[in-house]
């Protein structure tokens, strides 16, 4: 029963938060905490993994609203990818305990969301736009990210999208 619940609540999750971009993961770790007491690492390693089946979904979204800003996505991934990986291997070696890892959601969660309930968002004109630096400032952000994503066990879009819109 645990199993279909689990699926359930995934797709439900990867449905609704897939036209906006992100996978959704960074909610399914309260879930498989609270709901399902999964506990130590393999809440990263799962999480991980829903991303790249739940990717392919956000890719497509992005790919037919005709969003193609190539300097953006390949300076998001220099940044993320490996900060993703040296975020899993500090998770698996010295935040295996599950209170470390309540810190971890807290220190993630928290400040996100106190932030997005702030409603301190400005949508920027089109010539503040054309101005934006992409390279070595937007790069470094994603590989701050990154690294807290592969921590917490996502790809970091749920936290990124919020900052880059900010």
């Amino acid at each position: 029963m645990e199993l279909v619940a689990g699926g359930l609540i995934a797709f439900l999750i990867a449905a609704l938060t897939a036209p906006v971009g992100v996978s959704g993961a960074v909610f399914l770790v309260p879930l498989q905490i609270g709901l399902f007491s999964v506990s130590g690492p393999s809440v990263t390693s799962t999480n991980l993994l829903y991303n790249v089946i739940a990717t392919p979904g956000a890719l497509s979204a992005y790919w037919r609203r005709g969003i193609r800003n190539h300097r953006l996505v390949f300076a998001l991934i220099a940044g993320t990818l490996p900060g993703v990986i040296a975020g899993s291997i500090v998770r698996v070696e010295f935040l295996s305990s599950a209170e470390a890892f309540y810190l971890v959601i807290a220190l993630v969660l928290g400040p996100l969301g106190l932030w997005l309930l702030s409603g301190r968002t400005r949508t920027p004109s089109n010539a503040q736009q054309r101005r934006t630096r992409i390279g070595a400032p937007i790069g470094f952000l994603s590989g701050v990210v990154g690294f807290v994503g592969g921590i917490y066990g996502i790809g970091g879009g749920s936290i990124l999208g919020p900052i880059l819109v900010g």
